[in-house]
């Protein structure tokens, strides 16, 4: 812990509409992130088509490709970046950049235990790539959205070459949607099922070999800072408080990821960069404009809590689904069918919005949260 004259954000001073979409997103997270922890992508294609109510699940797959895997983690960065840019804003003061990366150095700690049982953990991630805006911390809004501008035209261009110039090679037919190197479909089920935490760590480890590498970095980095600085550039233009609520951007987001979603299916993957981005942005407008209502207020003033807690939302999302379905806990890793794994997630979020919404009425933070404003802020931490 280090002593600094640092204070944290006080629940009077939140942004609720932040809150709100943070809370969204990691609810948005929860049904990207359970289609890989409940084993269905694992899952070989000959017993999907076994399962219960298999055109159902099918079309539920393409739904979910379609308007929520790749759609939730953009918001989270663009928020991410937007808090990065209010802190940004004490750049002038004293030790300002010892306790910034004292404060990320903390995060990072937190992504890296989470990642000892969830290799998809972002924290570490979000947390790294936080030094490399240090240099930039002192720019104007506009040069947040012209870096941000090229670097997403350096991301689709290199993904859409690599695309273009993949060489053909001899079709196989999948056993699975995804495969993990060096090890079939139904031995990784049969490890996670019945090894308890040897299974889990064994899962862990194959999935690491993929996301953990240096070249894996090399392709996230642009997508990774271009969406920090473009939410440090909507929240420096009032974007995030006032004009996301104008139906206009809505129309203009919605219909430019919608076309992207299109040609990622018709065309090239490489097009969901552009089908991601603008749907998020999309999604992001559509619950501002519903909170401008006093009905819609009333209808997602339960996201807020959770948001609140977004750090320690996450990380339970991972713990409670290692529970349900791998063999540290009932075992269900590729058994149920899609319909079901999302009926499993709508639980989960809505024992969250309550335990968020309980938990805040004692608590200022949410218990990660708490912990990290406690090593972050030191004494400082409960002061106005």
């Amino acid at each position: 812990m280090m002593r600094n004259n640092f204070y944290p954000t006080q629940a009077a001073n939140r942004i609720e509409l932040l809150d709100v979409l943070r809370g969204f997103a990691i609810a948005g997270v929860l049904l990207s992130n359970i289609i890989i922890l409940s084993g269905h992508v694992f899952t070989p294609i000959s017993d999907l088509n076994n399962m219960p109510m298999a055109s159902l699940n099918e079309s539920l797959s393409m739904i979910a490709a379609s308007v929520i895997q790749g759609k939730f983690y953009p918001i989270l960065m663009i928020l991410f970046g937007a808090g990065l840019f209010m802190q940004f804003r004490k750049s002038k003061q004293d030790g300002f950049l010892k306790f910034f990366s004292w404060r990320m150095f903390v995060l990072i700690l937190i992504g890296v235990l989470h990642s000892t049982f969830w290799a998809g953990d972002v924290v570490t991630i979000y947390a790294l790539f936080a030094f490399l805006l240090i240099p930039m911390r002192n720019m104007k809004p506009k040069t947040y959205l012209i870096v941000a501008v090229l670097l997403f035209l350096v991301h689709f261009s290199v993904a859409y070459y690599q695309s273009v110039a993949a060489t053909s090679v001899e079709s196989t037919e999948r056993i699975a949607q995804f495969e993990l190197p060096g090890v079939s479909p139904n031995d990784l089920i049969d490890k996670v099922r019945n090894e308890g935490f040897a299974g889990m760590w064994f899962i862990t480890k194959k999935q690491m070999s993929i996301l953990w590498t240096i070249p894996r970095y090399m392709r996230v980095t642009p997508s990774t800072l271009l969406l920090f600085l473009l939410g440090a550039y909507l929240f420096g233009i009032g974007f995030l408080s006032e004009k996301a609520r104008k139906a206009k951007y809505l129309l203009l987001f919605l219909i430019i990821g919608l076309i992207g979603t299109y040609l990622m299916f018709y065309v090239s993957y490489s097009f969901s960069i552009i089908g991601n981005l603008f749907l998020a942005l999309s999604y992001i407008s559509l619950i501002a404009m519903i909170m401008e209502t006093r009905r819609g207020q009333k209808l997602l003033k339960g996201l807020a809590p959770m948001g609140r807690m977004a750090l320690s939302n996450y990380i339970m999302q991972s713990v409670i689904c290692i529970l349900i379905f791998y063999g540290v806990g009932f075992a269900y890793f590729a058994k149920l069918p899609l319909y079901m794994i999302f009926l499993i997630a709508i639980l989960i979020l809505q024992f969250q919005i309550t335990f968020s919404k309980l938990w805040l009425r004692k608590y200022q933070f949410g218990p990660l949260e708490g912990v990290w404003r406690r090593l972050t802020y030191g004494k400082n931490c409960n002061k106005q």
